[in-house]
């Protein structure tokens, strides 16, 4: 989905543990963990999707839904993590990881451009697929979880090419399509509060994505960025960005040095762009409670 590493793969490094593999990668060593996102995963059901998503972006198919990988996070600690253990050996397993819930929706949010989605519809799916897989770790005994928000993907190259050049807002991104973020995350931060009082021996955090990006964009020549704007791999044009043509068909190009930009490929950012995120998460204070907090807690101190 980039030019390199994740936000997961830099928590990775920041814990000293290994890259985590991906659950479906079964010779796999998961000691230090499993990852089971699945690339353009959706909130939307099957037929759902068929019928209502017109912009499928690089996805030919219909993705897997949300619902998959907590199906594959049960199975997960049922064969592999908690395999020959009693159940309250199994708690403990699950009480002692952390869990990071990764951006849920942003693949939707991009697509349901031009759809029949009503934009309600769509952040009652998606808000409820989280709520789901959060939901799901605590009734499982997990204790220490971090869930992310969205970015403001009106920034993306994607959604200002698809929006009018009057949609714009103070960051001078597509107006409209970040409304309807900073809608969704402001319900995920009042569901996490939520769950902050239900469970009160639990440190849940939300990763403010949305001001780690802003953080970023505003300053971006503090973070040695060219630009904000512009995406890596593209078919040129002021944003390098074509919605038909996309990075890797032929006619396109790739910048010289992806680590001067913030967008990879108009849909997804670099790696430089994912360091900075990573260290604002866990470094700067841009979890709720911090990062900082959470790892005490969980260290008894």
């Amino acid at each position: 989905q980039c030019d390199g590493r994740l936000v997961v793969d830099f928590l990775c490094e920041t814990l000293a543990i290994p890259y985590l593999p991906p659950y479906k990668q079964a010779s796999s060593n998961f000691s230090s963990g499993a990852n089971f996102a699945v690339a353009g995963s959706t909130a939307f059901s099957h037929d759902l999707f068929a019928k209502s998503i017109g912009n499928r972006l690089m996805w030919k198919g219909i993705p897997l839904d949300f619902q998959v990988q907590i199906e594959w996070f049960r199975r997960f600690m049922r064969e592999v993590a908690c395999k020959g253990m009693s159940d309250s050996e199994c708690k403990a397993e699950i009480e002692n990881a952390l869990f990071w819930v990764g951006e849920i929706g942003g693949s939707d949010y991009a697509r349901t451009f031009g759809s029949s989605i009503s934009h309600e519809l769509l952040t009652k799916l998606t808000l409820g697929q989280i709520s789901k897989i959060v939901k799901s770790l605590l009734d499982n005994g997990a204790k220490y979880i971090v869930v992310q928000g969205l970015p403001p993907l009106g920034c993306c190259p994607l959604e200002m090419f698809l929006s009018k050049a009057f949609d714009r807002d103070q960051m001078g991104c597509a107006s409209t399509c970040n409304a309807l973020v900073q809608s969704h995350n402001d319900n995920l931060q009042k569901m996490i509060l939520e769950w902050q009082k239900q469970y009160p021996n639990c440190v849940i955090a939300y990763a403010d994505f949305w001001r780690a990006f802003e953080t970023i964009l505003t300053h971006y020549k503090d973070y040695e960025f060219d630009e904000p704007f512009k995406a890596c791999c593209g078919a040129g044009g002021p944003l390098n960005f074509n919605m038909h043509s996309l990075c890797g068909s032929i006619g396109t190009s790739t910048c010289t040095d992806p680590s001067r930009l913030m967008h990879w490929d108009g849909i997804h950012l670099t790696e430089a762009m994912y360091k900075h995120i990573a260290d604002l998460f866990l470094n700067q204070g841009y979890c709720k409670p911090s990062f900082q907090e959470l790892v005490k807690k969980k260290r008894g101190m």
